[in-house]
């Protein structure tokens, strides 16, 4: 037996309001705080926050934000801003790194890595994709609705514009995680994806390992213990390692050696050597485990060679994480998307990881990541963002935030 409902006055109400929305969409205001954006370094390292967050506290309290800046301990910049509609209801949370990796040799660049350059459609300069044109696309979708006066009943938004997410977020997400006070229905992170949906990030554990060797006089190795040489044999069993789990929108875990440091003289035999081990996590594996397979690696080398000595040591780690496809952000995000773009945008996983992490693993918060710029220009010379792109995100966010809101009543009201 089937049953036919009437649509939900909500769902009417909230197409309406969305084609209201497009009405403020203002192309020239959004590429310019872009720009603006763009063209305040913050390099990481060191990390010159500051003058972003200076730079923002006063835009965001004209929209209506209440602003805050919190200095981590190492005297880093973060900013956390509150826009409330009424009492109660609903709290939607926003998170936007304002850190840029550093810019390099800047004459290898088109145009200087600082200028913000606009030509043929495109805004150019370190941190364009990643992520200050997510950052400028969400502030720009909230000044859309305010400008709107469209009635969003009850609730609260609040943004987490952070520092030192290039360098795992200590000072800046994690920072405010240590604090205790994130409290949230769901987050977004405005990393680039394309204006993909990703609902999985692997995590990253990263080593350094040591192997330790005897010196001798180069001209008679066979007095020495080659440090080197012991390091060659491990490298070659952790590119080895079988990773045999496999998620379905992350594929395999990795494991790279990005970095080696041995010996002291070409004429020595060297007593040291290290290298710094990068290895990604599923969201079903942990830290545990995966320091456990780099062991059993280890063991089975000195089971063969009792002079084979080493240190491991943890450099950081970032967890893994995902939300489940039906959660309710995840729903919202890929029906506006869809309205926006024309057609379903891709539901797909980061190898990287985010801010996005700490919403999900410490607070349960249901988190989207989703943004404006390509993934692959992150961190690469001439980095750049399509204009069109920062459009589209602000049309997406300003939906979201809608029919979030809008929602609540859908949740609170409609349920059986």
């Amino acid at each position: 037996m089937s049953m036919n409902f009437p649509l939900p006055s909500f769902y009417f109400r909230c197409k309406i309001k969305a084609m209201k929305l497009d009405r403020f969409l203002k192309k020239k205001e959004l590429i310019e705080l872009t720009r603006q954006l763009i063209q305040i370094p913050t390099e990481n390292p060191p990390g010159n926050e500051k003058k972003a967050v200076l730079f923002l506290k006063p835009i965001l309290s004209k929209m209506g934000f209440r602003v805050r800046t919190y200095l981590s301990p190492k005297g880093r910049y973060n900013l956390v801003a509150e826009k409330r509609w009424g009492k109660g209801g609903r709290t939607l949370l926003f998170n936007g790194h304002l850190d840029v990796v550093p810019s390099g040799d800047p004459s290898q660049w088109k145009y200087p890595p600082f200028s913000g350059k606009l030509s043929k459609g495109r805004i150019y300069g370190r941190g364009a994709s990643d992520m200050k044109g997510g950052i400028a696309s969400f502030i720009h979708a909230v000044s859309m609705v305010n400008r709107s006066n469209i009635d969003l009943g009850r609730g609260s938004l609040i943004l987490h514009l952070v520092s030192d997410e290039e360098s795992h977020g200590h000072q800046g997400m994690g920072f405010l995680a240590q604090r205790g006070r994130i409290k949230g229905d769901a987050a977004i992170v405005g990393e680039p994806t394309n204006l993909d949906l990703v609902i999985a990030q692997k995590g990253a554990l990263w080593l350094k390992i040591t192997t330790f060797g005897k010196s001798a006089h180069g001209s008679r190795p066979s007095q020495g213990i080659n440090a080197i040489e012991k390091m060659m044999k491990l490298m070659e069993r952790l590119n080895a390692i079988p990773f045999d789990k496999e998620h379905p929108l992350l594929g395999r875990p990795t494991i790279n050696i990005g970095k080696i440091l041995g010996g002291s003289k070409i004429n020595m035999v060297p007593d040291r050597c290290e290298i710094e081990v990068d290895r990604r996590l599923l969201p079903n594996e942990t830290k545990k485990e995966a320091l456990k397979e780099i062991q059993t690696t280890i063991d089975s080398i000195q089971t063969k060679d009792p002079l084979f000595k080493y240190l491991i040591e943890e450099i950081d780690y970032a967890e893994p994480s995902e939300i489940h496809p039906d959660e309710e952000i995840a729903q919202i995000g890929l029906e506006v998307a869809e309205g926006v773009l024309g057609e379903k945008p891709r539901v797909r996983g980061f190898s990287g990881f985010t801010d996005g992490r700490f919403y999900v693993n410490q607070f349960k918060i249901p988190t989207l990541i989703f943004g404006p710029g390509e993934t692959d220009q992150s961190h690469t010379t001439d980095e750049s963002i399509e204009g069109d792109a920062l459009i589209k995100a602000a049309q997406i966010y300003a939906r979201i935030v809608l029919k979030f809101f809008d929602g609540d009543e859908r949740f609170t009201n409609h349920k059986s």
